[in-house]
This record gives structure tokens, C-alpha cells and sequence, in this order.
């Protein structure tokens, strides 16, 4: 009895399997996607046997498969590409169409066909339905002329589609010292719980456990295919996270040579001065990019062997950057020393904007003299003092003066708030390269190799209330290899392997100009310099007011975000076998990933001095 009930649960479990995997689905993702139909005559009677031939003129792939007794078809695991399908059947004339392929979508083409000679052709005409019904994905996809004729500001293409249904993001900036990239939130997710894959390879970032696309690869418009944008519903093989799902599908050579050179341009000459600048009376910044190219691609072996390629630079110089139009607060004090930032001076000009200070500062003797040293480093970019005399004379509100053995609050020391501009700069190299390479008529193997060095400099990285520019240095780059093998065993049955390499690098480091700035030259000791000596250590520390009060818009010194080493390795090997039979589709197969990470993130081991409540705290040496 015991071993009765055993045996019924595990053929229980087979057959709920079995029934799983025979539903009528077309079960198709990937960079690879699917046609289907049925064949019938005037009557609605279903043709059996009649053939089916898939052709692609571009590349000389050609498939055939013949309809069932039901008049069913099925063509899976095809190349992206515009293909011309031909149904022929003894007695009917013969019925020809155009269809475009796209990744991940399983289209359906039906046939009528008419009775009579075989030599004579119809043409059926097809318009790419408003829904898809054979797959409940929902998705968008942008096609070629779409990513190089819709003007967006960075060229990115992750712009187009965050204005999707369920899509939302921040305004792309109309100028970034990057390659725009930005991270969208879908059906609510979180902006990090996005995947991407490109041509089927997992490309997504990781190096913070995170999926954000703002420090990924973003390959030039003109090298690109397809873009589609998952949003709900997506099958487990190309879903990472529980957000979008974006697809990067690479342009490959075909039998015609055909190339492209491009240049774009945005200049601060053509714009207006931004609201807030003219309010400042700060001049149009620079604001310049300069980006161009070529693409070239063809036949090295008619109908057998294609390449393409594609190369683009990028140079960005520009103030627009996220952060750098930084608002901060100043004390106004700065403005009155016109000579030498010594001890008297600053006691001067401090108890004569502020004469409560006294309270705590009885004289100039009672300013520390490593607030002096501090109050006297020059900023090696600008050239003015680090924490420089504010502009204008906007005071906007006085910290809390606190007298000696009491927190009342007496008067405090004025600000003066300013927007502070510096221009930043970006640097990209990348390059494209595609072969294909028919084996055989039943085989095709495909190999992409993407470069891209895109390194920047940020002036005001976080946080934003820097007083003057502290430049971040980023050191991106990335590769990504992409192989892909498709073996046709039949017409019902195709296997799919590939493999994929993703490198991506990016560590941060303070520009050199700023090395020589340590907390040693300013006399403050540092614990940490006992089990470490490397420059994350010696830098000058970090130093901001205490948040939700008017101190917490000041701050100056290096970030903490510096010295960071952030370094991903991905490797993917998957296997998927596509089993055509009837009106089902079914697919088995795994993939593997290693993922390999070198990282080092000296989070305040330079110190940071926060939390201080005014000014005054700075000068008597009290806030470090």
C-alpha cells in the first residue's frame, strides 16, 4: 500500500510536469526570436503538408519546416532580422510574405491559400499587430532607425524608454559629464532591480548588489539593432531582478557593404543661461559634447561569412553635471579679510559680523591653529582658498552660537548661500566588432566583442554642499564578449548555446592635485594610519555640519566615495534546446554564471568630521 501511494505521488509529479511544459506557449527569450501560423485554403480547411520556407536575402539563412494535419508551423530560435516566408502546397498558388523578427517575441503568420498553379505567386501583406497575444510579456521594443532618429540629450538608450507605461525615471539631464545612462524604476521597483543583457549575455551591474545602469555600458545607437525593454511577466532565463529586463541586440554584417560616419554637437552657445545661474550672476557655463563615429560592415564570404564594426568617441566638458551645480552655505565673515587669514584677522572679522562669539572665543589666541591651516589650504583647481569667501551677499541665516557652559543660543555667525559651478569633463572610447559565420546549413556561430574606456572627472561629488570642487576621478571601462551557437537538428528541434565574458571597472580615486592635501599637513592625527598608509588613508578628511540644520549646506574635503576599487568579472555558459511539436513549444536548458569581484571600499578611514553645529565649533578646534 505504502509503496502504491509513493509510486502514484511521483507519477503525479511527472505528469504535472509534462502538462507544465505542453501548454500552448511558444516558449522563446533571448536575442532570438520565433515565427508560427497556420495554413488554410478559402474554406478555412486546414492544408497538411504544405511547406514552409524562411529565407533572410541579408544573410542567406534559410529554414524549412512543413505544417502538421492541423495546418500548424512553427520556425524557433531565429536570428533578429527581416526574413521572406514562402507557403507552397500542391494544388494552391504559391503564397509569399515579409515579417520582421524580433528578440523574445514569438509573431504569428497565418496563410490563405488559393487554389490553383503553383508558379503562380501571391503576396501576402502584414501589419505588425498593436498586441501580441501569443506571449503575455509585455514589453517595448525600439528598432534601428527609432535609437539613431529620435534625438534624446546623451544619445543613451535608456531614455526612450523610460517614458514606457509603468516606466518612470528622472528627467534625463540635458548635459552629464557620463554616457547618460540613467536607471529607471518599473511597476514600482527599485531603480537598481533592473538586468541587462547584451545579445543574450548577462551585462547586468552588480559591483554594489545592485542593478544600476547608470555606470554600465551604453553602446553607441548606430551599433545596435534592438533594444527591448521587459517590464512584467518575463520568463525565468532572462529575468535577474524583479524590475525591468533591457535587451541590447548588436547589428551584424550582411551581403551588402554598408557603413555610416556620424558627428553630433551641443555647444553652451546655442543655449540659454540657466534661471538660477542668471539669478546668481554666474556667466553661461561651458557646456560642450562632441560625439562621432563610423559603423562598416558586409560579406567576407557571400552568404557565409559577415562582419561589422563600429567605433565612437565621446568628449564631454561641461558644468552640468548632477551634482556639480552645488548649493552651499558660506560665512559671510570670509569676506571682510582681505589680507592674510591669520589669527587676528579671522577674530576680527568673525566677532564683527557675530560679536556673541566672544563667548566662546575670547580673543584671537583661542582660535586653534589647525582651524588656521585649514582656513588657509588652496584649492589646487581653482586656485582660491579651500573653503573660499562666499560671492554676493545673500544671507540666507546664522548657526547656533552656543556660550561658554550653556547651549542657549546667542546670535551665531551669517551665511551667505551661493551656487557653485566647475566645469567636469568625460572622456569615451568604444568600439564594436560582429562576426557571423554560417557552418553549415544547420549551424551558425556568432561572436560580438564590446570595448569602452569612459573615464570622468567630478568636481562636487557627494554631497552636494561642497564649498569648492574636490575632484573625483572615475576610471570606467568595461568588455564584454558575447558567443553564440545555433545548431538546427530538425525542423522541431534547435539547440542554442552561448557564452558570455563581462568585465566592468569602477573605481574611484581623488584626482593627483589633491594627494598632496593630507590631514598630517594640517596638523590632525589619524589612528588609522597605524594598519594603513595608502592614499584613502592620508587624504584630507570629510568634513560636514549637522543635518537639518543651516551647517549641514557646508562641507568640504574629500568624499567617501574616494579610492574606492570597484572591479566585476561575470562569466556565463547556457544551453537551451527548443522541441517544436504540434501547437506546443517547449524549451530545457540551464546556465551557469561565476561571478568574480575585486573591491575595496575604505569607507572613512580618512576620517569625517560631522555633525557640528556652527562655525564657531571649526574655529576653536572642537570639530575634528
Amino acid at each position: 500500500m505504502f509503496n502504491h501511494q509513493r509510486m502514484l505521488k511521483r507519477w503525479s509529479g511527472v505528469m504535472t510536469l509534462l502538462l507544465s511544459l505542453s501548454l500552448f506557449i511558444f516558449a522563446q527569450s533571448g536575442p532570438t526570436g520565433s515565427l508560427s501560423g497556420t495554413i488554410a485554403d478559402n474554406t478555412g480547411a486546414a492544408v497538411a503538408g504544405a511547406k514552409v520556407l524562411l529565407a533572410n536575402s541579408d544573410t542567406g539563412l534559410s529554414r524549412t519546416t512543413t505544417a502538421d494535419a492541423e495546418g500548424r508551423w512553427q520556425i524557433a530560435v531565429l536570428p533578429v532580422g527581416n526574413y521572406k516566408v514562402t507557403f507552397e502546397a500542391n494544388g494552391f498558388k504559391k503564397a509569399v510574405a515579409s515579417v520582421a523578427v524580433e528578440a523574445s517575441v514569438p509573431r504569428v503568420l497565418d496563410a490563405k491559400l488559393e487554389v490553383g498553379e503553383v508558379s503562380i505567386q501571391v503576396e501576402i501583406t502584414t501589419t505588425a499587430p498593436l498586441l501580441t497575444p501569443t506571449t503575455v510579456t509585455t514589453f517595448r521594443q525600439l528598432n534601428a532607425e527609432e535609437l539613431t532618429k529620435v534625438p534624446t540629450s546623451t544619445r543613451s538608450f535608456t531614455h526612450l524608454l523610460s517614458a514606457e507605461a509603468g516606466v518612470s525615471s528622472d528627467l534625463p539631464p540635458s548635459l552629464t559629464n557620463g554616457n547618460g545612462n540613467i536607471s529607471p524604476s518599473v511597476n514600482g521597483t527599485r531603480t537598481t532591480s533592473t538586468s541587462l543583457s547584451f545579445n543574450g549575455v548577462d551585462a547586468t551591474n552588480i559591483t554594489s548588489n545592485e542593478g544600476s545602469l547608470n555606470n554600465n555600458i551604453s553602446p553607441a545607437p548606430e551599433s545596435l539593432a534592438e533594444v527591448k525593454l521587459q517590464t512584467s511577466l518575463y520568463d525565468a532565463s532572462t529575468g535577474r531582478s524583479g524590475g525591468g529586463n533591457f535587451q541590447l541586440i548588436t547589428k551584424g554584417g550582411t551581403n551588402n557593404f554598408s557603413g555610416t560616419l556620424y558627428y553630433y554637437l551641443q555647444n553652451e552657445k546655442l543655449n540659454a543661461n540657466d534661471f538660477f545661474f542668471n539669478k546668481d550672476g554666474i556667466d553661461r557655463p561651458r557646456a560642450r559634447r562632441n560625439e562621432g563615429g563610423f559603423t562598416i560592415g558586409g560579406p567576407a564570404i557571400k552568404d557565409r561569412f559577415f562582419f561589422f564594426g563600429n567605433y565612437q568617441r565621446t568628449e564631454a566638458s561641461t558644468a552640468f553635471v548632477p551634482t556639480a551645480s552645488s548649493i552651499s552655505v558660506q560665512p559671510q565673515a570670509l569676506q571682510l579679510i582681505s589680507g592674510a587669514r591669520t589669527k587676528e584677522n579671522l577674530f576680527a572679522a568673525f566677532s564683527q559680523l557675530n560679536p556673541g562669539i566672544t563667548a566662546s572665543i575670547p580673543n584671537a589666541n583661542a582660535i586653534a591653529d589647525v582651524a588656521v591651516r585649514l582656513l588657509n589650504i588652496r584649492n589646487p583647481v581653482t586656485g582660491d582658498f579651500f573653503v573660499p569667501a562666499p560671492r554676493g551677499s545673500n544671507v540666507v541665516g546664522r548657526d547656533i552660537n552656543t556660550g561658554a557652559g550653556t547651549d542657549l543660543a546667542v546670535g551665531g555667525n551669517p551665511f551667505i548661500r551661493q551656487r557653485n559651478v566647475s566645469p567636469a569633463s568625460f572622456k569615451q572610447n568604444q568600439f564594436t566588432t560582429r562576426l557571423d559565420y554560417k557552418v553549415s546549413e544547420a549551424n551558425t556561430l556568432n561572436g560580438t566583442f564590446f570595448f569602452a574606456n569612459f573615464p570622468g572627472l567630478d568636481p562636487f561629488p557627494d554631497p552636494n554642499s561642497l564649498v569648492s570642487p574636490v575632484t573625483l576621478k572615475r576610471s570606467d571601462r568595461n568588455r564584454t564578449l558575447a558567443v553564440s551557437d545555433i545548431h538546427t537538428f530538425g525542423s522541431n528541434l534547435i539547440n542554442e548555446a552561448r557564452f558570455g565574458l563581462f568585465f566592468l571597472n569602477n573605481t574611484r580615486v581623488l584626482d593627483d592635485p589633491f594627494l598632496a592635501i593630507t590631514n598630517e599637513s594640517v596638523g590632525i592625527p589619524n589612528p588609522a594610519l597605524t594598519y594603513d598608509q595608502g592614499p584613502g588613508t592620508r587624504r584630507l578628511g570629510h568634513y560636514v555640519g549637522r543635518p537639518g540644520t543651516l551647517m549641514e549646506r557646508f562641507s568640504f574635503g574629500g568624499p567617501n566615495d574616494t579610492f574606492n576599487r570597484r572591479e566585476q568579472r561575470t562569466w556565463s555558459v547556457a544551453d537551451n534546446l527548443t522541441w517544436l511539436k504540434g501547437a506546443h513549444s517547449m524549451r530545457f536548458g540551464g546556465e551557469y554564471k561565476r561571478h568574480a569581484f575585486d573591491s575595496a571600499l575604505p569607507e572613512e578611514q580618512a576620517t569625517e568630521f560631522e555633525k557640528y553645529d556652527n562655525f564657531t565649533l571649526l574655529l576653536k578646534g572642537l570639530a575634528f
